[in-house]
């Protein structure tokens, strides 16, 4: 492995403003806390027209630090957090990490197995959840290992003239939850002095973050209060955050991405959150609109439905500065919409991990969009290495695994030494993901590992049929993954989602022929399935283990 300097030739692609050391030696709470103090009376939240003061968020944050405190909440104690987007996630969140405890975030969407799953895993003492989700945790086996169960009325913080149309959850009736302790009522109960217990900011965990699962069961990455704080700290700095801007909190808090460039980076630089509990197109629209919005984190499939959505042309978006783009690359045709669109818009990628905390992988410089590819590294050194051996640097533009070295990473997998000890050698995380860094340090990710496709003894990595597809003008969605193939060992094979103007008109065997036209032959997808969705995690990106169940 090549021995390490104070520069890399990425760092002449950063803009002028961007720093690679930031001074932190507090938890991000408290960064909350200072905007509080600086500025009460700035609008936090907005919640489809009810709004939350910084002075009112930091003030109800500090009294459920105290009421978590004043159920026994240790400082290490893990504790469930279940809930869509809204103040009270936001509340909850930031009053676990003062109140010393662990953030463990989940799918608002899990089910009782899911659920039971992450329990038996993290032991959280106290669980917290939405009124109608609480039957799917009374449900579970193992509900004996929670201390205490909290939940949350989306009800109390929706204003009686809602600024547009709720999601269902929010309208519905609350749930019957005998036998749970209600949000409001420790909020209400509890005193509202300063509060923060975290103790040594890099040994002291505030998040076990459960990974999507795509290649196998979810894995806690340990995440340190001083990696959450640089972390979004440096977001802040790279997207040029500040106290001027309005962003739209839609990319789901619960994932890595929607809780720290999303939420955390937003809350500790005093900008404005307009918090939507669910995505849907034409709401989006209108708050972007409306709010006059310029910061907007969003995932591809989020921003392919907003630009498809009928008469789109009819809103203003000029507002918007910035549209942080993650899950998965978009296409040509898709980057000229956005910029007929968004025209005062940068458009900005990235590649991350849960275990490299969001910003840790590699992010688009703003101004420096590159088609096609993610980024360039920030917070974390990276380096591509021989994916055979795991020692030897390659070359530049040659493919290889990814490997980081720096603080925007996980300090381990929770309970899982022999995990954690393969995922590490000497200080570096081995991504298990496979890409090519050009000379200025600009990154080509080709796929996983364990998604790369022996065709015929050549290597074959679905991103890159997938992106040779996109060019294909029926295509709005595609998925490649590996199957059997008794005379190559492997072929590739591709689910497309047809445009809707293309349904009827273009046929599986049509799209193949175009394949046979437009790649080499070892990458030409042998077969191709029509359907009309693809199996995506919460950040958006596709679930190729499921697609290889469909056989």
């Amino acid at each position: 492995m090549a021995s390490e300097t104070n520069t890399h030739e990425w760092q002449k692609v950063w803009p002028d403003w961007v720093r690679n050391e930031f001074d932190i030696k507090r938890p991000i709470s408290e960064y909350l806390r200072d905007v509080a103090e600086n500025d009460p009376d700035k609008t936090a939240i907005d919640f489809y027209g009810r709004t939350l003061s910084y002075q009112e968020l930091n003030d109800k944050i500090d009294r459920f630090a105290w009421g978590l405190v004043g159920l026994g909440l240790q400082r290490g104690d893990r504790v469930g957090l279940q809930l869509p987007n809204c103040p009270q996630f936001v509340i909850c969140y930031f009053g676990i990490l003062r109140a010393g405890g662990v953030v463990v975030a989940m799918n608002p969407m899990f089910k009782s197995a899911e659920i039971e799953y992450e329990v038996g895993d993290a032991t959280p003492k106290i669980f917290i959840c939405s009124d109608w989700l609480y039957k799917y945790v009374a449900a579970i086996s193992n509900r004996d290992v929670i201390s205490h169960v909290i939940t949350v009325d989306l009800n109390s913080y929706v204003p009686e003239r809602p600024s547009y149309p709720l999601p269902k959850e929010a309208e519905s009736a609350s749930e019957d939850v005998t036998g749970t302790l209600l949000f409001d009522e420790i909020i209400h109960t509890s005193k509202s002095s300063s509060i923060c217990r975290v103790v040594d900011l890099k040994k002291d965990l505030a998040l076990l973050q459960y990974t999507g699962g795509t290649t196998g069961m979810p894995k806690g990455a340990m995440i340190s209060h001083y990696g959450l704080a640089v972390s979004a700290k440096a977001v802040a700095n790279w997207f040029r955050i500040s106290p001027d801007d309005t962003c739209v909190g839609v990319a789901p808090f619960f994932h890595i991405m929607g809780m720290i460039p999303g939420m955390a980076s937003i809350f500790a630089t005093g900008a404005k959150h307009v918090v939507l509990s669910r995505f849907v197109p034409n709401t989006v629209a209108t708050v972007l609109e409306k709010h006059r919005c310029t910061v907007w984190h969003t995932s591809t499939t989020m921003l392919i439905a907003l630009l498809q959505t009928p008469d789109i042309e009819k809103f203003d978006f000029t507002s918007l500065r910035l549209v942080a783009n993650g899950g998965a690359l978009i296409s040509v045709e898709v980057l000229k919409r956005f910029h007929r669109l968004m025209p005062q818009a940068e458009m900005v990628d990235g590649y991350g991990l849960t275990e490299c905390i969001s910003h840790g992988g590699a992010c688009t410089p703003v101004g420096g969009y590159r088609p096609g590819r993610v980024g360039v590294p920030h917070m974390n050194v990276m380096r591509i290495v021989d994916a055979s051996t795991g020692t030897t640097e390659m070359p530049r533009g040659e493919q290889g695994e990814i490997v980081l070295l720096g603080p925007c990473i996980m300090k381990g997998y929770w309970q899982r030494p022999e995990e954690t000890k393969k995922a590490f050698k000497d200080g570096w995380f081995y991504t298990g993901d496979i890409g090519a860094m050009d000379e200025e340090g600009y990154l080509t990710l080709l796929g996983r590992n364990k998604d790369l496709i022996k065709c015929s003894g050549f290597s074959v990595f679905p991103d890159e049929v997938e992106n040779l597809m996109y060019r294909h003008d029926a295509v709005a969605e595609v998925a490649v993954v590996g199957v059997a193939d008794s005379y190559r060992g492997e072929s590739a094979k591709a689910f497309v989602v047809l445009k809707p103007s293309f349904n009827g008109d273009v046929s599986e065997e049509d799209v193949r022929i175009w394949c046979k036209e437009n790649m080499a032959a070892y990458k030409c997808p042998k077969e191709i399935v029509f359907t009309e969705s693809l199996p995506k995690s919460a950040a958006g990106k596709v679930l190729r283990r499921l697609l290889k169940e469909i056989q």
